[in-house]
């Protein structure tokens, strides 16, 4: 099986687990949406989409809808609104009936008698089409779950008996705000204990399509049938007011046309303007408390805001909320696919991807939107930020722990200490594929007697006793900071100074070798195991190390002269002995007692090979920590 084929079921592992947590962190979010957590976030985020219309949106209104402004003008012009006699609004009727107009709908509240009273009542029946509204006062708090305020309590301001009597129909004309303060909806239908009124915005649209009932049938499928529309409600019997629209010459998001209430009054209008046309009347003028912030990011005020509400309903243009199913299928989705890319891509292009799934998300939102389907762009673009800062913490978390194990597996083999360098190596691209000429040291145990021993020892008992010596060995070789490369049956191969450099590495190999050694004397007390030597040969000098084979098998090892003479003296030592090179001898005479061995014609080399016996060493007491302080791997990256 090649490396490829073997890393494949770790791989699908790896992608299987990932994608579970992904789906996980999707999961979370979409308890969280079900929950109606960061429900102001919410709000305030579908808001975006209305604003990101009006960029493309071309700047048309609905001529059908005329609002006749109570504004500063009409204020300069005849004095404070409250000291207006009742003859001025029934002028205006009569001016406005003359004119053609099909409906005309006050949002003012005749709450109190005034004089003329009759006169305007006189006026309103005479006109047939006049339609006035009530005022809900609510009591008690919002509702958590849709945030809306309880409509089946509290009672209704109504207008003065004689008016009310007159009128062709009465609706409500209260603007219930969200909690952040912003009018998004529209209650269709309020209730008290003497009835139900429609809102002002059906009462005109049905007059003006001559219907005779305002409700013509009750609330079906979260829906409200209407002049053949059918109207889309949510929690509390509400309409979604659509503010998308043309804009006016001052970059004023409208619906309709607007007229002042004093030019209407004093004929300052062609009359052919009011013509057939859905007439509201209302107050604009600044400082009269009657305005609201709407998802537009302005301000607009209430009669605006009834008269965009109308114009929601005539055009047929309405809002509706995707259903919860889409929203949780579409956190759970994009969850999965950012999880996907953290898991396959580096970091930036998974972060250039998780944005551009953002970003498409969002043009889809966008696109639905001008469908009249509001999808939730708080809760997807969240999901996305959350999975990919949790996808990242959780491959941050995997790769220590694979590194973790794959410093426990090969700390089998090479010292911990250069395990992790070896790794940091790596990481810091230090450690590349190919091979670099560089010091080293090399040492090789050569099993003395195996051969004699393997014919008259069962296989597997065999095995044991090897393992047994050769345990010996590596574990000296790993206390001293060398990395064991290969296994040749009876024979061990060391190096030092490779991967990562190792300070004083001469000395250290000689010290395994010595230990070794002290170790093996100790195992022939043990009478039940045969009696096996090492013979340890050490060479200093230039080597190239790196990685050695093909793509498919790969192996780090170290080749040269130096390594074939160490190579060649472990073949020359006999067993229980250390020789080493004379490139060794000089870096560690001051530290051992040693005999010379002359020049010694070995195997494989023309020349001969000056070599040093190693009788012991002269700092033997040192402890390990001192040794590792003053010589090894750690002391080069302190």
């Amino acid at each position: 099986m090649d490396i490829k084929s073997a890393t494949w079921p770790a791989r699908k592992r790896r992608l299987i687990v990932g994608l579970a947590v992904a789906a996980s962190i999707g999961l979370a979010f979409s308890v969280a949406f079900c929950a109606g957590l960061l429900h102001s976030m919410q709000l305030q985020s579908s808001d975006l989409l209305f604003r990101a219309t009006t960029l493309y949106q071309a700047g048309e209104s609905d001529d059908r809808i005329v609002v006749v402004s109570i504004d500063d003008k009409s204020l300069e012009q005849l004095g404070h609104f409250s000291l207006w006699p009742r003859s001025h609004h029934a002028q205006i009727i009569d001016r406005l009936v003359e004119a053609g107009a099909r409906i005309v709908v006050f949002d003012i509240l005749f709450a109190e008698p005034m004089p003329g009273d009759e006169t305007l009542a006189a006026s309103i029946k005479e006109a047939g089409n006049v339609i006035l509204p009530v005022v809900h006062v609510p009591q008690g708090s919002r509702s958590a779950a849709t945030d809306s305020p309880d409509h089946q309590s509290g009672a209704f301001l109504r207008p003065v008996a004689i008016l009310e009597e007159e009128a062709a129909a009465l609706g409500h004309a209260s603007v219930f705000h969200d909690t952040d303060g912003v009018v998004r909806r529209l209650p269709t239908v309020i209730a008290d204990q003497d009835g139900s009124q429609p809102a002002l915005a059906l009462a005109a649209v049905a007059k003006y399509l001559r219907r005779a009932d305002v409700i013509e049938s009750p609330i079906q499928d979260n829906a409200l049938a209407l002049a053949g529309r059918s109207i889309p409600i949510s929690g509390g019997n509400a309409m979604l007011i659509n503010y998308t629209g043309g804009s006016d010459e001052a970059g004023r998001i409208v619906n309709f046309e607007s007229v002042s209430y004093v030019d209407a009054l004093r004929a300052g209008i062609d009359p052919e303007f009011f013509e057939d046309k859905l007439v509201i009347i209302g107050v604009t003028a600044s400082g009269m408390g009657d305005a609201f912030w709407t998802p537009m990011a302005e301000m607009m005020h209430g009669v605006e805001i009834h008269a965009t509400a109308i114009h929601t309903i005539l055009s047929d243009n309405f809002l509706r909320p995707a259903p919860a199913g889409i929203h949780i299928a579409s956190i759970l989705i994009l969850a999965l696919l950012c999880g996907l890319v953290v898991l396959r891509l580096r970091l930036l292009w998974a972060a250039v991807s998780a944005a551009l799934l953002c970003f498409a998300y969002l043009l889809i939102a966008s696109s639905l939107f001008d469908h009249g389907i509001i999808l939730n762009v708080s809760y997807p673009p969240l999901t996305v930020l959350g999975a990919f800062v949790g996808m990242n913490i959780y491959s941050i978390a995997r790769e220590r722990s694979e590194k973790r194990e794959l410093t426990k597996t090969f700390g089998r083999y090479i010292s911990p200490a250069v395990v992790d360098r070896t790794l940091a190596a790596l990481e810091e691209g230090k450690l590349r594929l190919g091979g670099d000429e560089q010091e080293v040291t090399v040492a090789f145990a050569d099993m003395r007697g195996f051969v004699g021993a393997s014919e008259k020892m069962r296989p597997d008992e065999l095995v044991r006793v090897l393992n047994t010596y050769l345990s010996k060995v590596i574990e000296a070789v790993i206390n001293h900071d060398g990395m064991i490369n290969k296994f040749g049956g009876d024979s061990v191969m060391a190096v030092w100074n490779a991967p990562t450099a190792c300070e004083g590495h001469s000395l250290l190999a000689v010290r395994a070798a010595i230990d070794a050694q002290h170790a093996v004397e100790q195992l022939h007390e043990d009478m039940t195991i045969p009696k096996m030597d090492f013979g340890i040969g050490i060479n200093t000098g230039q080597a190239v190390a790196g990685n050695m084979g093909s793509e498919d098998r790969l192996e780090y090892s170290v080749i040269g002269d130096a390594v074939n003479t160490a190579a060649r003296l472990a073949d020359a030592t006999p067993g229980g002995k250390i020789w080493i090179g004379s490139s060794t001898f000089e870096m560690v005479k001051d530290h051992i007692r040693s005999r010379s061995l002359g020049e010694l014609a070995v195997k494989g080399r023309q020349e001969s090979v000056q070599a040093y016996e190693v009788v012991d060493a002269l700092d033997l007491w040192i402890n390990k920590e001192q040794s590792v302080t003053n010589y090894g791997c750690l002391s080069s990256y302190s």
